[in-house]
């Protein structure tokens, strides 16, 4: 047997199989011209469960295979694929977790698939204000310190969601929080969306499960190299415990025709890890952590070398040095305000010799606290919000209301208002200032959202 199982499988079926008297509807190519001459060969391979094939929700062939090729790789109990990207498996893991109750911690910045988690388990969240850098001003996502006091403070506590990393690549003191989880009796879930590749190399900081996440979401299309809408969902020795509520969260959250495609590229990128990760990761670390600057963010948490995030003197210069770079072909990741990341791709990375020569130029920001910080624990009972009767408001007119919808720049998807918040003039002040440099926010239309009606 090879290292793809399932690849070898869709393979054999395809050259063996004369006519697809089934889904999907292109019968392999023919049934859509447009698209096999875009791909030649491409729709060969989408295919769905057949005898030989297995089955994504009951998988006992050679995608049960796959997927403990997938838990090998990262010394997981068990693994599952997603074809719901990140956001499924976070679903799903909240779920699992508190499907008897309990409510969920997480930090104020978590991505906006908590929003889900937390209706379907009809679960209160209890948002905890990140720790910030002295320096930079950015999150260093949820402190020990404060999930202690949240636990105190909330001992109803079922689950903690952690980003690791955050969306900078700064990875938070997850071993500590999972400690104090577990001694509480509480489920931890690493949100590992952009930290799939953490441990694969000494360079970079370690796997979620190493520092004792139970459940993990790895997002391999952002950092292991599959397809995007792809990751994998980690079971550690305590998230078995969660086993049956895992499969039966996946099933409702999951489709019933997860693509072939994506599953085969999630087999393809663990293969490639399994096999010559080193050599991939090599390179691109290197070509990252060449670029040095005073404007680089570094705190004093482990950080993933391929994550740029450079500080701007100003949200001007932020928008034109990336506007010229855009000009010779180099795009950034991600522009906010004065902050603009750029993320090394796996494998043999392209020259940065434009964004090294902008890093250069940059000198070392200065950091103002926030005159008024966001309260460090808050619970927010997101569903009730969501079930209120709702009016719309212009953003302009909306400060003092409640929230009745997530509100979030994407990327990165983090919201700037939870469904229960009260708006603040800081907040409207924000979001105009990201819908006026023409970035895309989720939870606005034509300068519109919805509030809790008075």
């Amino acid at each position: 047997m090879t290292g793809t199982p399932l690849t070898d499988a869709v393979r054999a079926y395809s050259r063996s199989t004369t006519a697809r008297l089934h889904v999907p509807a292109h019968g392999g190519g023919p049934g859509n011209p447009p698209l096999e001459a875009l791909f030649p060969g491409l729709c060969s391979w989408d295919v769905t469960e057949q005898p030989e094939l297995d089955d994504l929700s009951h998988p006992e062939g050679p995608l049960a295979a796959a997927q403990a090729a997938a838990a090998a790789l990262y010394g997981a109990e068990d693994a599952h694929y997603l074809t719901g990207g990140a956001t499924q498996g976070v679903q799903a893991g909240v779920l699992a977790s508190l499907l008897h109750g309990g409510a969920l911690l997480a930090s104020r910045d978590s991505h906006r698939s908590l929003l889900g988690a937390a209706l379907l388990a009809d679960a209160d969240v209890v948002l905890a204000a990140p720790a910030r850098d002295p320096k930079f001003g950015v999150s260093l996502g949820l402190s020990p310190r404060t999930v202690e006091r949240a636990f105190l403070e909330h001992p109803d506590i079922g689950a903690v969601l952690v980003t690791y990393p955050t969306y900078l690549g700064i990875a938070p003191e997850l071993d500590a929080i999972a400690r104090i989880a577990r001694d509480r009796g509480a489920i931890t879930i690493a949100d590992a969306a952009h930290g799939a590749h953490f441990g694969w190399h000494a360079a970079l900081p370690p796997a979620a499960l190493a520092e004792g996440a139970d459940l993990v979401v790895a997002g391999m299309h952002k950092s292991g190299g599959s397809l995007t809408q792809t990751a994998l969902l980690l079971e550690g020795p305590r998230g078995t415990e969660r086993h049956a509520e895992l499969g039966l969260a996946l099933h409702l959250i999951g489709t019933s025709s997860p693509s072939y495609l994506l599953m085969l590229s999630l087999e393809q990128a663990v293969q490639s890890a399994l096999t010559q990760r080193e050599r991939l990761l090599e390179r691109a670390i290197a070509a990252g952590e060449g670029i040095r600057s005073k404007a680089r963010v570094a705190t004093g948490r482990p950080q993933d070398p391929m994550r740029i995030a450079l500080q701007f003197e100003s949200p001007t210069q932020a928008q034109e040095s990336c506007s010229a770079l855009a000009r010779e072909g180099v795009r950034p990741e991600y522009l906010e305000d004065a902050t603009a990341l750029f993320i090394v791709p796996l494998g043999e990375p392209p020259a940065l010799d434009g964004l090294a020569r902008v890093a250069a130029a940059l000198r070392e920001p200065a950091f103002a606290e926030d005159r008024e910080a966001p309260p460090e624990i808050r619970r927010v009972r997101l569903g009730r919000a969501l079930r209120s009767r709702r009016e719309r408001r212009r953003l302009v007119e909306a400060a003092g209301r409640t929230a009745a919808d997530v509100v979030s720049v994407v990327p990165p998807g983090i919201p700037a208002l939870w469904p229960g918040e009260e708006i603040s003039p800081q907040a409207v002040e924000g979001l105009a200032r990201a819908l006026g440099q023409g970035r895309r926010v989720m939870g606005i239309d034509q300068g519109w959202l919805w509030v809790v009606a008075e």
